[in-house]
């Protein structure tokens, strides 16, 4: 997920994904996925928009590790964890956070 901050009430998600599966087999970005006056109802909401995508390409597939290689800038990773849930392994430079 790429979270860009355009304005102090403007921020826009777009999704950066790897290893998509058999109906997607290249990586992909796509966005902007979601816009929003705050940075965590823009993540909320790019969660939602991808999980009911995940849902329609196939019921088994799911949110299993969020990668934030550039930091915490703007959702601290405690916060990733309260919108996705405990299943979910939140990384932040590829460790745990």
């Amino acid at each position: 997920m790429h979270l860009e901050k355009w304005s102090e009430t403007h921020f826009e998600c777009k999704l950066a994904a790897i290893n998509l599966g058999p109906q997607l087999p290249a990586d992909a970005t796509f966005g902007p996925f979601t816009n929003d006056s705050t940075a965590l109802a823009a993540y909320k909401s790019l969660i939602s928009e991808l999980r009911s995508t995940l849902a329609n390409l196939d019921v088994t597939d799911s949110i299993s590790v969020v990668n934030n290689p550039c930091n915490t800038e703007f959702v601290t990773g405690t916060e990733q964890n309260e919108v996705l849930g405990q299943e979910v392994i939140v990384q932040v430079n590829g460790v745990d956070a």
